[in-house]
């Protein structure tokens, strides 16, 4: 299987990217004025040191990860914040008392997980009943180049969802897995994003790292590898290089 489609270099440069949609997520949260919120699958930690900024010192932020170089970077970047704290967990195993958690934020995480339903079952859990849950997920199979090469696209997109990516439709599904784990007030908002160069798109997406592994893994072929390719740096030369993806939030209530 190839690697994790994520490395910190990644998550920073996909951060600055989504400032405005990260701060439109914040929002559910800025009710609360003390307890715990938790970041499940924190990362670096910067959406956890942005939300204490937000929520002040008699909120507590807590960010979770499995990956502890992630959260060594973390705790480096942002060590003068005291009302943050780094946590090593798996994301299926919050290590939280049940009904114990004022507020948790989920930002593509749920993509990563075989089994999604036991961590929304486990977010459920550990929150208190009235507060807020806010889970921010890609939406691969929104997708899209226009550049006319339909059915490659077709095919590279279905590696994402299919092979690269462990739960690559999860944007679709979050409402169900929110009403599967009987949270309530579910509202959903789709953030479209537009990428104009390949530069950003290489940035943003690794898109020539992932159609080269497309054609590794054999979802298409070296010929349609080369003219995807050829068309995309056309476009990106000539100036009208385009694509798009949707990423789309969710919010409840336990």
């Amino acid at each position: 299987m190839s690697e994790k489609h994520y490395n910190i270099n990644y998550l920073e440069d996909t951060g600055r990217f989504l400032k405005t949609l990260k701060e439109y997520s914040y929002h559910p949260f800025t009710h609360i004025s003390n307890g715990t919120v938790i970041d499940l699958g924190c990362g670096t930690g910067m959406d956890v040191s942005n939300l204490g900024k937000l929520l002040g010192n008699e909120v507590k932020v807590v960010g979770l990860d499995h990956d502890e170089t992630m959260l060594n970077k973390g705790r480096s970047s942002f060590a003068g914040q005291d009302n943050i704290q780094f946590i090593l967990s798996e994301a299926n195993a919050i290590p939280f008392e049940s009904d114990s958690v004022s507020g948790l934020r989920a930002e593509r995480l749920i993509q990563h997980l075989k089994e999604p339903e036991n961590t929304i079952g486990e977010m459920h859990r550990v929150l208190k009943k009235g507060h807020p849950l806010v889970i921010v997920e890609t939406d691969w199979s929104s997708l899209t180049f226009y550049n006319g090469h339909l059915s490659i696209e077709n095919k590279i997109v279905q590696y994402l969802t299919d092979k690269k990516i462990n739960n690559g439709l999860a944007a679709r599904k979050l409402t169900a897995y929110a009403e599967a784990a009987e949270f309530i007030n579910i509202h959903m908002e789709i953030f479209p994003f537009i990428i104009k160069s390949l530069k950003e798109a290489n940035e943003y997406l690794w898109i020539e790292l992932m159609i080269n592994e497309a054609l590794n893994e054999n979802f298409i072929t070296r010929q349609e590898r080369d003219e995807f390719l050829l068309a995309l740096h056309h476009a990106d030369e000539k100036n009208y290089f385009a694509c798009s993806i949707n990423v789309v939030i969710v919010s409840s209530v336990k």
